[in-house]
């Protein structure tokens, strides 16, 4: 639901604002206006700015042209050329890059003010934020069970979003320490190339972040507008560089915004272990045993279980300064077999047996029989989840 380009541009016409290229970028979403007139300047663009220049540097073609990559490669969304004064038409090089980029560029008339533009556009961005927030806080406390149910369907009604549409949902997480510049910085980049994705498929979707993860929810999206979806994620967050930086835990598609409290944890839960075993992305679906074990309200009994078993080996390592539990998560990863477990742990076959019976004393498990087997690798997936 964020506004885009071609929002703005509809409200435009009595400023007498004339599209020249880009239609096909009409769709970008705009988070604010700025008003630019160096390449220094631009290097304070965040990404999905709408960019205002009244071209004082005048009719140097080349220069306006540089101008004009440097906002596209920082990702603004359009980019308006006061016309006029300072430059009285823009060069065909500038409209034909524009063109063949997708980014929308407008001529304005010198005789506009542009206080009156930027005034009613900011107002426009002011008052969508706020709707943005309202309905994904809505969202959360129909998803964490606060308030009344009723009362908040009506409300997202109000808002335009049908009670019958269906969401899919998504959880996304950044690769590293919060609270730096740098997290702030990539996850603003993140929740821009998220929404811009989400933004050329439907109109409508919900954003927002929870415990440091992007949620989105996809509204009535097939199971094709989601692979579409999550490819356009992955080319664009690969532009962006963030790419190697995330990893993306997808629930499923399911009907009702008063029916996301599951769906969301699940794409919270596959997300978390999407990044704990280091995976890009994780569909809830795939998830095998984990299913099981997410859908377990009663986590005592698991962290009981967790430490009846593996969490036995762990205080014994922390006691005893051994590595007996990456031996046996070794173990199990290479399926018991012996030469496999030998050649990752650098150790002698026989040494390897060794290892397996004090493990197994340690654990009080034993590994020869299925049952064992079973107890240690279901403990190993209730630790991954805890």
């Amino acid at each position: 639901m964020a506004l885009t380009v071609g929002n703005l541009f509809k409200e435009s016409v009595k400023y007498n604002m004339k599209l020249l290229a880009g239609q096909a970028g009409l769709c970008r979403p705009v988070q604010w206006i700025h008003i630019i007139e160096t390449n220094e300047g631009a290097q304070f663009l965040h990404g999905n700015e709408v960019v205002i220049t009244e071209c004082i540097a005048g009719n140097d073609e080349e220069k306006l042209q540089r101008f004009v990559d440097t906002i596209y490669r920082l990702h603004a969304s359009a980019l308006i050329i006061n016309t006029g004064m300072f430059i009285k038409t823009v060069p065909d090089s500038v409209v034909a890059f524009c063109e063949e980029k997708k980014l929308p560029l407008f001529a304005l008339p010198w005789e506009v003010p542009l206080v009156d533009v930027t005034r009613e556009y900011c107002q426009m961005i002011i008052d969508n934020a706020a709707q943005e927030d309202t309905v994904a806080t809505i969202m959360k406390d129909l998803i964490f069970h606060v308030g009344e149910k009723d009362a908040l369907l009506h409300q997202l009604e109000r808002l335009g979003f049908m009670t019958t549409c269906t969401m899919a949902a998504l959880c996304i997480s950044l690769h590293m320490p919060h609270g730096t510049e740098e997290y702030v910085r990539e996850s603003r980049h993140l929740k821009m190339v998220a929404e811009s994705c989400a933004k050329l498929i439907h109109d409508q979707y919900i954003s927002f972040e929870y415990r440091e993860k992007r949620i989105l929810l996809l509204i009535n999206y097939t199971a094709e507008d989601l692979e579409q979806y999550l490819d356009s994620l992955f080319k664009t967050a690969s532009a962006h560089k963030l790419l190697p930086l995330i990893s993306i835990g997808v629930g499923d598609i399911v009907k009702g915004p008063e029916n996301q409290d599951a769906n969301f944890m699940h794409a919270y839960a596959a997300c978390k272990l999407a990044a704990r075993k280091k995976e890009r992305i994780l569909y809830y679906k795939e998830m095998g045993i984990y299913k099981l074990l997410i859908d377990n309200e009663n986590t005592e009994a698991l962290t009981a279980f967790y430490a009846d078993s593996v969490g036995k080996l762990k205080d014994y390592d922390e006691k005893n300064k051994t590595e007996y539990e990456a031996f046996v998560k070794t173990y199990v990863a290479c399926d018991g077999h012996q030469g496999e477990v030998s050649e990752k742990c650098f150790i002698h076959r026989n040494t390897v047996n060794n290892y397996v019976k004090k493990a197994e004393e340690i654990m009080g498990i034993d590994l020869s029989s299925w049952e064992g087997k079973a107890r240690l690798y279901v403990a190993l997936c209730v630790e991954d989840i805890l």
